[in-house]
Order: C-alpha cells, then structure tokens, then sequence
C-alpha cells in the first residue's frame, strides 16, 4: 500500500466515524464542544483547550423532530434536533448555536426547550459586516462566547491561547487550499469520495493530528506525475455534499471533482484568518472575508465569478450545485447562479437533495445525462 494510501485510510476513518476523535478527547480528559454550521470560530473552542466538533446533523429521520420544526423545514436542521432529542450529543459539554439563517435562530431555544440540562451557547453573528458597528458588535459576541467557553473550560481564554489557536488554524488552511489544488492534478489517486474524507475529517478531528496529516499526503501527491483525466471534470458547490451513493455515481460516470465552493468544505479555507493586533478583530476580519456562499449576506453574488474563474484555472467542464431541500438561502441563488453560469458558457446541474446518505434514482440519471451532454459537446 502507497503511503497517501494510508493516510487516506486514516483520514477515512475518521470522516466515517466523526465520534472517534469525540471518545479520544474524552479518554484524554478533554471536555468537548459542538459546533453547530455555519463559520463558528472553532479557534476559541481550542484557545480554552477543549476539543471542537462540527455537528453536521445526518442519520435517519425518525420524526420526533416535527414536535419542533414542520416538515418543510430543512434537513439539517432536523437531524440536528433530532440527533440532540436522541441522546447522540449527550457527550457534548456545550454546542455553540449561530444564527446565519432564520432555521438556526429558533434551533438554540428549541435545543435548550428539549434538552434543558444542555450547555448551549448562543452565537449571533451579525448579517451586514462591514460596518464599524457589525465589527463591535461582533467582536462583543466573540468575547460573551470566549467567556462562556472559559466558564465550561474552568479556564479563561487568553488573548495568547487564541493567537496560538489562529496559527494553528491558519496552517490547517493553508494545506487544505494546497491538497485541494493537488487533488485536482492527480484525479488517479484522490477520486470523489477520497477527497470528500480529507474534507470531512476536519469536522472531528484535532487540528493538529488532521494538518500532519494532510501536509504529508502533499508532500506524497507533489511527488506524483500529474494525471491527465479523460472523463468529465466538475466543481460542486452548495452548503454540504456529503451523500456517498452521490459521489458513487459520479464516479460511475466518469465525472471527476476537481474543486469545489462548498461551505462545509472549501469556502471555509478561501483564506487565512489575518493577523490584527487583538485576536479578537481577527476573528471578526475573517467573518467579513466570507464570500460566495448564500449563508452569508453577498449583495454582489461573487459565487458564479468564483466558480467561472476556479473552472478556467482547474479546466473545469461544468458545475454540480448540490441544494439541500427547503433550504431558502440556496434556493434564493440558484436562478443567479444560472444566469451567470448560462454567460461564462459553463453547463450547470442542479440537484435538490437532503442530509441523507442516500441519492434518488431521479438525481442519478440526471448526472448521467449531465456528463453525456458535456462528454458529447466536445
């Protein structure tokens, strides 16, 4: 077995089973905090030495969650209170709650109403950002959440620790930006669901252990021939593609992901967090940098310039936007995002779909038709 064989194991695993790293923290004596999507500072989380974990929600639906949300609410917000209802985050010592949609503003008092002896944190990151008021206003909200982390921690979070805790972070981001271009040269080695694993594994494990990781498996693709793919090449974009039949039928047919504007993958490493002088204005800085995703306010729809200039740097033949079902931010962009994809001349398939491991038989065939259209317009 190849080296970048086994680190992709490794990082598999723990993609497959985002738990693992929750029951090592523990064993270690690590208290550990959820952090529900999206673009919650983990940083502070680390800073007051605990262990972060992404809470993307999943799993069956067993409808106990309608006694809070109706159905025509999305799914990731019914996984997530149902996951809480459960008993699957009971080993959470607090959950960090933002508020980038209207579904995510009524989880924190729902979570709290169906599980009162829960720590939940609430986390209000301001819609308009770059305004002098947004900036102290959020930066406010950073010190409540970095004080309320100090009080689970027993512990308060130091400007130093958060410093430290950018760094890390930021070097965690700076390989993730060079294995996703790496990725895109050697589609023989990292097929769709390998590059979702590196993706994915972030949510759970330690930032530390998940960049050692991720610098070596660079280190082992940039001494690798380039590979020149025949098939067809796509970028994804959406909140979350994380349906493995999916990306099983993308392979299928052939279609290979050479990037993405995912939130839950790439759009989260566009940039590092910039150096000011408090952390804390950082922190804030970063959340302004946020662009081309619907869950944070883009008066100028930067998304489809992204993806246009992203496919002409990777020869990109077309875009996959994957739209989690009632989910209005996404849906509210799609008839931009068409218009400009129809200008660049880049064929767009969108796919509704929920956080469900599962892919229809409706959005199966539609990908084979998309790759037979963009195959034959060669």
């Amino acid at each position: 077995m190849s080296n970048y064989a086994e680190i992709l194991a490794q990082l598999d695993e723990a993609a497959c089973d985002p738990w693992l790293a929750v029951r090592q923290a523990k064993a270690e004596g690590k208290k550990v905090v959820g952090c529900v999507p999206y673009f919650v500072p983990m940083e502070l989380v680390h800073a007051a030495g605990m262990h972060p974990v992404e809470l993307w929600g999943g799993g069956k639906i067993a409808g106990t969650g309608s006694s809070y949300y109706p159905a025509f609410y999305c799914s990731l917000l019914f996984t997530l209170i149902e996951r809480a209802l459960d008993g699957s985050y009971d080993d959470l010592d607090a959950v960090i709650v933002p508020t980038t949609c209207d579904g995510l503003r009524n989880l924190e008092e729902n979570w709290k109403f169906a599980r009162p002896e829960a720590n939940v944190i609430d986390f209000v990151q301001p819609v308009v950002r770059d305004t002098p008021e947004a900036h102290r206003y959020f930066r406010g909200q950073l010190r409540a959440v970095a004080s309320r982390l100090g009080d689970v921690a027993d512990a308060p979070v130091s400007e130093r620790a958060l410093r430290e805790s950018i760094e890390a972070y930021n070097r965690q981001r700076r390989a993730m930006r060079q294995f996703s271009e790496l990725a895109a040269q050697h589609l023989d080695a990292i097929n769709a669901q390998a590059r979702w694993a590196v993706f994915a594994a972030a949510r759970s494990m330690a930032v530390e252990a998940h960049t050692a990781l991720v610098e070596q498996l660079n280190d082992e693709l940039a001494a690798l021939s380039v590979y020149e793919h025949d098939g067809v090449k796509v970028l994804l974009t959406g909140i979350m593609v994380d349906s493995l039949p999916l990306l099983q039928t993308l392979e299928s047919n052939d279609v290979a992901v050479v990037g993405d504007l995912t939130v839950s993958e790439s759009a989260r490493y566009v940039q590092d967090v910039p150096g000011k002088v408090d952390p804390y204005d950082s922190l804030v800085a970063a959340w302004q940098d946020v662009k081309g995703v619907s869950v944070a306010l883009d008066p100028k729809k930067l998304r489809g310039d992204m993806l246009v200039e992203m496919a002409r740097e990777r020869g990109a033949d077309g875009v996959i936007a994957c739209i989690v079902k009632f989910c209005e931010t996404e849906e509210f962009d799609v008839p931009v995002l068409k218009q400009q994809m129809a200008r660049a001349g880049l064929p767009l398939l969108v796919i509704e779909m929920e956080m469900q491991n599962a892919v229809s038989e409706q959005a199966a065939t539609r990908i084979q038709a998309f790759a037979e259209m963009i195959d034959a317009a060669r």
